[in-house]
């Protein structure tokens, strides 16, 4: 028997709190006694509202409310927290067969409000405000934005908590455990799920799959994910590169392929990385001078780099020497995580504290590792009540800086990939469906290496749908691309509800 805990269901309009219930948490050890002290937090005083989505023609009526997970409640104050934002569409249905929607971003670090703001019924607008988000595919399924230890308002709270859940391990275990108390406390156990994650959501989510058979899942959603990181420290991370490279050079007009558009530049690329580039690594030291030369020279006609530089780099291109050189000339530094993006090129000492690729111009970090937001809290606090005297921390580099890589399970070969993980459990669940957005402009999770590792992995490919899009990191970011990915996530979510329900199996807590 699972310890029983209590809920404190926090209102806004009176500010007061009262115990409410009793839940199942897989928190505890068997046997033991009611916790004396809440293991989750619910806010949820604001107003219902409504947005009006291009999916539907009346305005969507839903309600707010946002929850905290005690990992460590036995710690009282000291206990490390996961937290999530709720969005419940009001519908005439039975509201425990609606599907539910998990979503988190990466980082590690990252806290889910780029998801939230893009995918939930509000997005962000100028000067703080929240404007109604007509893309929202609230209408298709409820949604639950998943805040991973200190990121939003989830944290560690000791250096205990920092030890336990940031890390691959640990981080795993405290969105098991949030997802599984939510549907409990939200009697949602048998709601068929949608799981969804972005860039090291990825690698949370291909390993949090295995932990959830018993669930209901349905479909799988990875945006820019990061799933073979041991393949950027090879040979093949520069195949990977060299696509973008020329299709980001090809854009600026500084690369001498002819193509007519930016994917037709891509594929180009493509075609060349994984054969005459590819030999070409492959023959390491042994590759000849005269050869070496010609491979260097068509490399820099391909990336707008001189071909010196190319074949003093041994024809491997460091991506961050070539963020810093391709618009060299116009002072400018482009982003690794969108490459359509630019910024003042720094001087060389600037945040010397850190590593180079946390100045990208996508990320707006400064001098500071933290970006906090006032304006996110103040909405949670309009929107559910939430009071937390603390700020909402939309991306936490201290936390990436301490993560602790290292998993507990050996590995097979040394190698360290998760798209096996997600293979096997896909292998298993054969009805569930997986659905991947890529960026042409994207440096830091390639599309020719989210390719690779969705294809030699032994994953369905029947099941397996790579969207490739002009866009970066975070291709819903595009103002031109909103639309058509909330088409392709609304119709693959029923579709994916419209399956049979798939055979569940015991997890081991």
């Amino acid at each position: 028997m699972r310890k029983v805990s209590q809920v404190r269901l926090v209102l806004a309009a009176v500010a007061a709190a009262f115990l409410a219930g009793a839940c199942a948490t897989p928190l505890a050890a068997e046997g033991q006694a009611a916790a004396a002290r809440p293991a989750w937090t619910v806010y949820a005083g604001g107003p219902s509202q409504s947005v009006a989505d291009h999916f539907g023609g009346a305005p969507l009526r839903y309600s707010v409310s946002w929850s905290e997970l005690q990992l460590d409640p036995e710690e009282g104050a000291g206990s490390a927290t996961i937290s999530g934002t709720a969005y419940l569409a009001e519908c005439a249905c039975d509201p425990g067969a609606r599907p539910v929607m998990f979503l988190f971003n990466g980082g590690p670090g990252a806290s889910s409000s780029p998801l939230h703001f893009s995918m939930g019924p509000k997005a962000r607008g100028a000067g703080g405000a929240f404007p109604d988000n007509p893309y929202t595919i609230l209408r298709a399924a409820d949604l639950v934005f998943i805040d991973p230890v200190d990121t939003g308002f989830s944290r560690a709270n000791s250096q205990d908590g920092q030890a336990r859940y940031l890390g691959v391990e640990g981080d795993v275990e405290a969105v098991n455990w949030f997802i599984r108390n939510w549907l409990a406390e939200n009697d949602r156990q048998n709601a068929p799920l949608i799981l969804a994650g972005q860039s090291y959501g990825g690698t949370r989510l291909a390993n949090l799959v295995a932990k959830v058979t018993d669930l209901d899942v349905r479909g799988l959603v990875m945006v820019s994910p990061a799933l073979d990181s041991a393949a950027g420290q090879t040979d093949l991370g520069h195949v990977f590169t060299l696509p973008t490279m020329a299709a980001t050079a090809w854009r600026y007009g500084r690369s001498a392929v002819e193509a007519e558009s930016e994917a037709e530049s891509w594929e180009k690329a493509r075609a060349y990385a994984e054969r005459d580039y590819l030999i070409a690594l492959q023959k390491g030291d042994e590759i000849g001078a005269d050869e070496k030369a010609v491979v260097a020279g068509e490399i820099a006609a391909m990336t707008g780099l001189s071909a010196q530089a190319v074949e003093a780099a041994d024809l491997r291109i460091d991506i961050q020497y070539f963020l810093e050189t391709l618009l060299a000339g116009d002072g400018l530094l482009v982003s690794r995580l969108n490459t359509g993006v630019t910024s003042p090129l720094p001087p060389p000492e600037a945040n010397s504290h850190r590593p180079a690729a946390a100045n990208d111009p996508s990320l707006g970090l400064g001098r500071s590792n933290v970006i906090l937001s006032a304006e996110i809290a103040g909405y949670l606090a309009q929107a559910a009540g939430v009071q937390r005297g603390d700020e909402y921390r939309s991306l936490n580099l201290d936390a990436n800086f301490l993560w602790d890589w290292r998993a507990s399970e050996k590995s097979p070969r040394f190698y360290v990939s998760t798209a096996p993980a997600l293979g096997r459990y896909m292998q298993q669940k054969e009805a569930v469906r997986l659905l991947v957005f890529a960026g042409y402009r994207d440096l830091a999770t390639t599309l020719l290496g989210t390719r690779y590792a969705l294809t030699h992995n032994g994953l369905p490919q029947d099941r397996v749908e790579l969207v490739a899009l002009p866009g970066g990191h975070s291709p819903y970011d595009e103002d031109a691309l909103k639309a058509g990915i909330a088409d392709q996530l609304y119709s693959f979510i029923e579709a994916a509800v419209r399956s049979a329900p798939l055979p569940l199996q015991e997890t081991a807590e």
